[in-house]
């Protein structure tokens, strides 16, 4: 049984500490994004991040930069993001993956399809991943998505009634039954349908999670993605008056629950996402992807070694594109190390943190560069050595899974103090 143990409390109150002190972003002078490095461009692999921040109704827990929709103003945006996605391809950077994310990514299908369809003829598009969710599970949209989305990654949370009440989501979305109905309905429609799940609400018991994930194996979706619930710390103390308080040691249980149910039917594709046994494997794109660049209102980039994030106000986002700048507003430049650091905790939470690889990649011996950090996780019995790479344990793979948890809590913390300096012109 896994549970929350010394290593894993040490490593989170370390996450913390670093998301805390290496998130704090000072203010860009950058009008657009830094060119690829010329040297790297035939052997780097680039994502593509688009930002879609409208939703037809705000859930009170999201964290996301996310704005009510409104036609126009939608639209408008629209416009601008193929623009700033314009002035990337100027730049030279060449992409072999998107990833659109929001807000509801397919509020305008019209519009997306306009945006992917300009993607892949400015860049080398192999795959794209979108976001969604039950609502937009119609036929005729999922129809007009077809040659143009290979992932569609659908928001589910969970099939029980009581906790899709309690976080807001029934009135919204609908029943579990009937989420259930849409997701049957359209497996087969596009290549890749993915469905996450969260687990860990307050008050949620193993056998509230069991027929969650039931229903996943009687469903048979080609991936699932199981988040633990994570959220900022005002989102946090929200859910702490409403619903109740999360309990980490009830979180390592239905974790080790997860593992247990799913090792039948689903391949671990990192942490916490799965592929269904005889779906084709689309990769984890945080894992394969150590620089991407993102465009849209409150999208992030990395590139160089620098955090580059774009405006969160709508307002300056049009005025930026529309006078030949692009989005970026705030940025932080990272160490070797802190990077490197990085890539292992990613690397790990995706299976495999590759000594060869890293030689690749970043000229380091990773054996030396961390060499403390590998002996701690050797000596903690979270990882193993095996051949030329390091592999997590079984209590690797829930400390992995709470570390890129925390990491995210510091990222939702980004976007909740960027979002409070907003005003209503901005919006």
């Amino acid at each position: 049984m896994i549970r929350q143990n010394f290593s894993t409390l040490l490593v989170n109150s370390v996450m913390r500490y670093a998301t805390e002190k290496y998130l704090h972003l000072q203010l860009s002078e950058c009008t657009t994004l830094p060119k690829p490095n010329p040297k790297k461009v035939q052997d780097k692999s680039y994502l593509l991040y688009m930002h879609i921040p409208f939703c037809a109704t705000l859930c009170t827990y999201c964290s996301f930069n996310r704005f009510l929709f409104q036609e126009d103003k939608a639209k408008l945006y629209f416009e601008n993001l193929r623009k700033e996605m314009q002035m990337v391809k100027n730049l030279g950077y060449d992409f072999s993956e998107v990833y659109v994310g929001g807000g509801t990514t397919s509020i305008m299908p019209d519009e997306l399809c306009k945006t992917l369809d300009l993607a892949k003829s400015l860049f080398s598009i192999q795959q794209v991943s979108c976001e969604s969710d039950p609502n937009h599970l119609q036929r005729e949209v999922l129809e007009q998505f077809k040659g143009r989305i290979d992932r569609l990654s659908v928001g589910v949370q969970s099939f029980d009634d009581g906790i899709l009440k309690k976080i807001g989501r029934y009135e919204k979305f609908g029943s579990g039954e009937e989420t259930y109905k849409k997701l049957e309905a359209a497996i087969g429609i596009l290549p890749i349908l993915n469905v996450d799940l969260i687990f860990n609400f307050p008050n949620q018991t193993q056998e509230m999670l069991a027929k969650d994930l039931e229903i996943i194996r009687s469903l048979k979706p080609n991936q699932l993605t199981t988040y633990p619930l994570m959220s900022s710390p005002s989102v946090k103390s929200l859910i702490k008056r409403s619903i109740g308080e999360v309990d980490l040691q009830n979180e390592a249980r239905l974790y080790a629950q997860i593992l247990e149910t799913l090792s039948s039917d689903f391949i671990p594709l990192s942490s916490w996402a799965f592929s269904h046994k005889g779906s084709e494997i689309f990769d984890e794109y945080v894992v394969n992807n150590d620089e991407y660049v993102g465009i849209g209102s409150g999208s992030f980039s990395f590139i160089g070694g620098t955090l580059y994030v774009n405006t969160f106000s709508l307002k300056t986002y049009a005025q930026r594109i529309q006078s030949g700048k692009m989005g970026v507003v705030r940025e932080r430049k990272y160490s070797k190390k802190a990077q490197l650091q990085y890539r292992l905790m990613v690397e790990l939470f995706g299976g495999e943190a590759n000594i060869e690889r890293f030689w690749t990649l970043y000229g380091v011996n990773l054996e030396k560069a961390l060499f403390k950090e590998i002996t701690f996780l050797c000596l903690s019995g979270n990882i193993f050595k095996k051949n030329n790479a390091y592999y997590p344990t079984q209590k690797g793979k829930y400390l992995f899974l709470s570390m890129m948890k925390e990491f995210y809590i510091g990222m939702d913390r980004v976007r909740e103090e960027s979002r409070a300096m907003l005003k209503e012109e901005d919006m």
